[in-house]
């Protein structure tokens, strides 16, 4: 049960405490070093080094040497954390009550008499004012007030118990180990003011400090003019272990291995093991040297994880968290310019250059520009125009949309801001759409329960499918959407600013679902299917115009000739049979005015005694004029139709009497009363030159 209880841990940035935890294989190294301290004579102390860079498991390393030192005869260690005491003004005293309380709780019948000799030489050692050299921890007002005398008694009392020391600690039958770990961390003053205690202090019998810090730092530190750091430290220093750096190998294994243990249990987790080993041997591994990195990684990218699992590519996620954490000012420097990492918009040669240059701000800022070069490469490809000759197109960008890279504004905008942007859950909507275009009811069903004004955007997000749409899926799916059209709110020539046309939405997905298909005869044969299948007649002439050969509209997917023959049976029909649900037609006008015009001279559409269908003719003729006063911000909107257009489909003496009719059957409305305005012989203003 144990066992399970800590595979359930997160990780954590702790050094391990035995051997059993041991997955750098140091245990025989840290025995070995261990025992070999026994060996030597601390007739006059011993100060060992346990060395290497922060992270490299220095706390670790001396965890395993406890082992050894607890092994038959065991040797007493005594622990002291600087950082408990820095900035104290005090380390001299705390260090020797530390050592004097601690030596009491190990064994108070075998160091009783050691402790109070301690504690009586710690007496007469403050201030340490008293020590030519001592920092500014002891440097304390009260030595301002020491006379000439009391410091040359201070130190003859000092010398006397600090030899009362020495003589008890010459009694114990086994050394004491004094640890001294993470000295690295503390302040340049603080680390000097660490090695003249350890050096006041080194010379006691059967006294082995170990000291665990990062040579470097520490060297740094301890430089003095004339005097290098390097030659103060083997003054001290008599033993020291560099810790070996943790094989690539393995460090790579234990990244895998915490990854593993974050994604476990994650449910639909999104992750390309495709892209997965560039981005790793590019990004991830180059920032990270040691162990300490590998939790500092998982610990931090594990909140990011288990919130995006489902949302974005966890590839993007782990390297963008891996800058983030060790390259912080590359992350910030990514963050500013965003806009240009996801941007494949065309742009002047003016801006193109001032985006050019602002990049490349960031790569000399960075201090190493290939490492974001590649960052750019795997993760924002469209940024590579700013320094290739590399650019990408809208179907890259479907594409990167459709894997939920960070490639695509929305998933970097939803990585960088934990908030959907409003196109990122339409585009989500759209995803469960797709895995539901095979089934008629379903998808149709699905559509109904969005809120109405989101069914356009999802629909729209459909687009980035484009090549992944199952060719059985293109039937149900088109005859789903086309019939859609009518419930869509904010119909064409209709709202207050104009710019919603759900029909050129659906069939703009509808046309990405048959241009895939490379035989031209099944692009018909389905075509054909999907048209049996559509309620109206202004769908059925919007997808015949947008795949045929009308001039300015078609985009030619079926031939000619098959173009023709559908044209002129929905112009039969049309003319032949008016709509029975005429409120159906969305695009009344359109169909019947290309009913009217396609042969020449055809006379117009009898309807009379039908007052709902020129209801609808009317409405569908009915559209929104804008004019704004110069200087000013206000817009005014004014009802209008497209009247040339009405009369060429029913010829005015129909208008006229079916407006009639409309009165009687409609009473006052807008829409009777614009009309009767033009009967009037009303006309808007000419637009202005």
């Amino acid at each position: 049960m144990a066992e399970d209880l800590d595979e359930l841990r997160p990780p954590v940035d702790h050094p391990i405490t035995t051997s059993k935890e041991d997955s750098l294989q140091r245990a025989p190294l840290a025995h070995d070093f261990a025992k070999s301290l026994r060996s030597l004579s601390t007739d006059q102390g011993v100060v060992v080094g346990v060395l290497g860079p922060w992270g490299v498991g220095k706390s670790s390393f001396i965890n395993l040497m406890r082992e050894e030192f607890a092994a038959d005869p065991a040797l007493t260690v005594v622990d002291f954390n600087p950082w408990l005491f820095s900035g104290t003004q005090q380390l001299t005293d705390f260090f020797f009550a530390e050592l004097s309380s601690q030596l009491r709780l190990k064994d108070g019948s075998r160091f009783g008499a050691i402790a109070d000799r301690i504690d009586e030489y710690s007496t007469v050692l403050s201030p340490l004012a008293l020590i030519p050299g001592f920092g500014s921890w002891w440097d304390r007002s009260v030595k301002a007030l020491q006379s000439a005398n009391s410091i040359r008694k201070k130190r003859a009392s000092a010398t006397s118990k600090r030899t009362k020391v020495a003589d008890a600690l010459e009694q114990v039958d086994q050394p004491i180990v004094v640890v001294v770990d993470d000295i690295d961390r503390l302040t340049t003053p603080e680390i000097r003011d660490i090695f003249k205690l350890v050096r006041l202090t080194a010379s006691f019998p059967n006294l082995i400090y170990v000291l665990a810090f990062d040579r470097h730092r520490v060297e740094a530190a301890l430089d003095e003019d004339g005097v290098p750091g390097r030659a103060y430290l083997e003054k001290i220093i008599q033993l020291a272990f560099d810790l070996p750096a943790v094989p690539d190998t393995l460090l790579r294994s234990k990244v895998f291995a915490e990854l593993d243990r974050i994604l476990e249990g994650l449910e639909d987790s999104l992750f390309d093991s495709t892209r997965w080993a560039d981005i790793y041997f590019e990004l991830v591994e180059p920032l990270m040297s040691n162990m300490r990195d590998v939790s500092r990684l998982a610990l931090s990218a594990k909140s990011t994880i288990n919130a995006l699992h489902q949302d974005v590519e966890l590839v993007d996620v782990i390297a963008l968290e891996a800058i983030r954490i060790f390259r912080p000012e590359i992350f910030a420097d990514l963050q500013s310019v965003r806009a240009l990492l996801t941007n494949i918009g065309s742009f002047t040669d003016l801006l193109l250059r001032q985006h050019k240059a602002r990049m490349e701000e960031v790569l000399e800022k960075s201090g190493n520009a290939d490492f974001v070069k590649n960052v750019i490469r795997r993760l924002f490809p469209a940024a590579q125009r700013l320094f290739e000759n590399y650019s990408y197109g809208p179907g890259s960008l479907s594409q990167w949309r459709r894997q939920h890279r960070v490639a695509h504004a929305d998933f970097f905008s939803l990585y960088l801001d934990r908030v959907a942007p409003a196109e990122l859950a339409s585009f989500r909507s759209a995803e469960h759409a797709f895995t539901l275009m095979t089934e008629a009811s379903e998808l149709d069903e699905f559509l109904d329960s969005i809120p109405d004004e989101s069914v356009e955007d999802t629909i729209g997000a459909l687009e980035a499918y484009e090549g992944e749409f199952p060719l059985e899926a293109v039937v149900p799916s088109a005859v789903v959407l086309l019939n859609r059209i009518p419930k869509l709110p904010h119909r064409p020539n209709q709202g207050v600013f104009g710019i919603s046309r759900p029909d050129l939405t659906v069939v703009r997905v509808v046309v990405r679902m048959l241009r895939p298909i490379e035989d031209e005869s099944e692009r018909e044969t389905i075509v054909r299917r999907i048209l049996a299948n559509v309620h109206s007649y202004s769908s059925r002439f919007l997808l015949i115009r947008s795949i045929g050969h009308i001039e300015g509209s078609g985009s030619r997917l079926i031939s000619e000739p098959v173009a023709a023959e559908l044209e002129g049976q929905l112009v039969d029909e049309a003319r032949s049979v008016l709509p029975t649900d005429s409120g159906q037609e969305w695009d009344l006008l359109r169909v019947y005015l290309f009913a009217t015009s396609r042969d020449g001279e055809a006379s117009p559409v009898n309807v009379s005694g039908n007052p709902e269908f020129v209801r609808d003719l009317l409405a569908s003729a009915k559209s929104y004029r804008r004019t704004q006063a110069m200087g000013s911000r206000h817009v005014d909107i004014e009802p209008e139709l497209a009247w040339d257009a009405l009369v060429k489909v029913i010829g005015e003496d129909q208008l006229r009497e079916s407006v009639a009719l409309l009165r009687q059957t409609d009473a006052e409305t807008e829409l009777v009363g614009l009309a009767e305005k033009y009967l009037s012989g009303w006309r808007p203003p000419e637009w202005p030159e």
